[in-house]
C-alpha cells in the first residue's frame, strides 16, 4: 500500500519562523471545504521494521475568523481529535456529530484544564463530525485516523444549516456543557487538572489516563497489538520530570494545556535532540511532535509552568512490555558523551 510522502518525525525550522504567521509557522493550507490543514504525518514502522499499513496518521488543522467551521467528514476509519491551546473564552470549539443512524449532537472540544471536558474526543469509523470556531480568532486541533488510510478513504460534505431558532442547543441535549454556558470553569492549579482527569501515577513520573484504544489489532515481531491507543499524561509541579526511557512504538504527542515541556530525545547512534511544547510558535516551540521507536526520551516540566498537560498517541498500540526504564549503567557505558547530560533524568 502506498502512502503519503512523510513529514519528518521532528520539528525543523519553518519558513514561517520569522512572521509569527500560526498558518506558515505551522504549514497549514487552506481546504475548500472550510479551515486549514496541514501536511499528513503517520506511523509506518515498528521495532525497526515496515508495516504492511500504515498504523495511524495524523494532520493538525486551524479555523480562523476567516474560516471559521470545516465541513463535514467521514471516514472508515476512528478519528481521534486533540485539542491544542489557546482555550478558554479567547477560543472555543464545538464538534458537531452524527452518528451512524444520522443522528445529529455537539459538544465543546476541550474547555479549560481544570474542566471535565477532555481535550481529547474519539468519533467511531462511519460517523461524520464538523468542527466550528465559536468564540475568539483561532484555534488549533490535530487528527489522528486508525488505521492511518482513513484520509484517503474520507467523505466530505458542506457545513450544515444551524440549529432551528429557539431549539435546544445540541450540546445541552448530549449532557455535556455548551461553550458559552460553562459557570465556574476557570483556569485553576495542576491538581484540579489531575483530578477532573481521573489521572493516576504513572511510572516513568507523572500522571496518565488511558482514553482510546482501537478494537482492530495488528501482528507485530512481539505479538499481537491494538492498532493505536491514546493517554493524557500530566506533569505538575508535584511531579515534573517524566524519566529517561524507551517504547518500541513510535509516539507522537499533542499539546493539550500548559507548559512549556521540554523534551530530550537520545537516537540509537548516541545524538540528542532538544524539542520543546508550547504555545510560541514563533520562538520555535512546537504543538506536535513524534518521538521515534527505539530512541530513548525524557521530559521535564518548565519551570515558569505550572502544569503540562499533553495527549500521547501510541501506534501499533502501547504495552508495557514494550517499555524499557533507563538504568545510569547502561547509558554511561553505551553513550558516554550523552550521559551527563541525561544523568538528571535517569531513575536509578
Amino acid at each position: 500500500m502506498e502512502h503519503p510522502p512523510p513529514t519528518p518525525l521532528l520539528p525543523g525550522p519553518t519558513a514561517g519562523r520569522r512572521t509569527g504567521d500560526p498558518a506558515a509557522l505551522l504549514s497549514l493550507v487552506p481546504v475548500p471545504g472550510g479551515g486549514w490543514t496541514g501536511p499528513v504525518g503517520g506511523h509506518d514502522h515498528y521495532d525497526g521494521r515496515s508495516l504492511t499499513e500504515r498504523a495511524m496518521a495524523f494532520r493538525t488543522r486551524m479555523l480562523d475568523a476567516a474560516r471559521p467551521h470545516t465541513g463535514w467528514h467521514r471516514t472508515v476509519s476512528d478519528t481521534v481529535l486533540f485539542r491544542h491551546p489557546p482555550h478558554g473564552a479567547a477560543a472555543s470549539l464545538r464538534l458537531w456529530l452524527r452518528d451512524a443512524a444520522g443522528t445529529v449532537s455537539a459538544r465543546p472540544l476541550g474547555l479549560f484544564a481544570g474542566s471535565d471536558v477532555p481535550f481529547q474526543h474519539t468519533v467511531p469509523g462511519g460517523h461524520g463530525f464538523a468542527v466550528e470556531l465559536t468564540a475568539g480568532e483561532l484555534a488549533l486541533w490535530s487528527e489522528a485516523v486508525v488505521p492511518g488510510d482513513g484520509f484517503a478513504r474520507a467523505t466530505g460534505r458542506e457545513w450544515p444549516e444551524p440549529p432551528r431558532p429557539g431549539a435546544a442547543p445540541a450540546a445541552e441535549a448530549t449532557g455535556a456543557p455548551s461553550v458559552r454556558d460553562a459557570p465556574g470553569l476557570t483556569e485553576h492549579g495542576a491538581p484540579s487538572v489531575r483530578d477532573a482527569l481521573g489521572l493516576t501515577e504513572h511510572v516513568e513520573g507523572g500522571y496518565y489516563r488511558q482514553y482510546y484504544e482501537s478494537a482492530t489489532q495488528v501482528r507485530t515481531p512481539r505479538g499481537a497489538r491494538p492498532m493505536a491507543n491514546t493517554i493524557h499524561y500530566l506533569l505538575d509541579r508535584d511531579s515534573p520530570v517524566g524519566r529517561l526511557h524507551r517504547n518500541t512504538a513510535h509516539i507522537t504527542h499533542f499539546l493539550n494545556s500548559g507548559g512549556p515541556l521540554h523534551y530530550l530525545l537520545l537516537s540509537p547512534d548516541g545524538e540528542l535532540h532538544e524539542v520543546v511544547m508550547g504555545e510560541d510558535l514563533a520562538a520555535g516551540q512546537v504543538p506536535v511532535f513524534t518521538c521515534p521507536g527505539g530512541w530513548w526520551k525524557t521530559s521535564r516540566l518548565g519551570e515558569a509552568a505550572d502544569h503540562g498537560l499533553i495527549s500521547e498517541i501510541v501506534a501499533p498500540g502501547f504495552d508495557f512490555r514494550d517499555q524499557a526504564i533507563a538504568r545510569a549503567e547502561r547509558i554511561a557505558a553505551r553513550f558516554p558523551e550523552a550521559f551527563e547530560v541525561l544523568r538528571p533524568f535517569i531513575s536509578g
